[in-house]
């Protein structure tokens, strides 16, 4: 028996195995079209390069090292291309001190990073809640922060 009458004897099942190999196929298609990798949608190509300038455990300590005495805690967070500074100050701590301990933060950091990233220093004393929190932005391409605009303090 020939393949052309085995297929035509078969034309039912034939017909199947074509239908299911075309649906395979168009679910690999739609995949790959609607279905993303999750690890590289959020940023895309925004972050090559990055190993290169990471931000190592080296300095994340020497940051925390650097501002232990006036501090109650920092935290470092890098978060795709924006690494920020989360700072609580001890209570006696005034407002050009904060900023200055974001200034001691930033110069951990190389040249290559501080083009790189963009920084944000977030700084909070509980016990002067009329001037803090407060918020510096440092845009990888300026030299320094721009911070949130200064509150005076009341009196009470």
């Amino acid at each position: 028996m020939s393949i052309l009458k085995k297929i035509d004897k078969n034309k039912n099942i034939v017909v199947a195995v074509l239908i299911l190999i075309a649906i395979i196929a168009a679910i690999l298609v739609l995949k790959d079209t609607v279905m993303f990798d999750e690890s590289e949608a959020i940023y895309g190509n925004r972050t090559d390069g990055i190993k290169k300038v990471k931000l190592t455990t080296e300095q994340v300590e020497k940051i925390k090292a650097d501002l232990k005495d006036q501090t109650e805690k920092v935290e470092v967070k890098n978060e795709g291309m924006m690494i920020n500074f989360i700072i609580y100050t001890k209570p006696e701590i005034d407002l050009a001190t904060a900023k200055s301990m974001a200034d001691t933060a930033l110069a951990t950091l190389t040249d290559e990073q501080k083009s790189f990233f963009d920084v944000q220093a977030l700084i909070d004393n509980k016990s002067n809640q009329d001037q803090f929190p407060i918020i510096g932005y440092k845009h990888k391409s300026r030299s320094g922060y721009t911070w949130t605009r200064d509150r005076e303090k009341q009196e009470g």
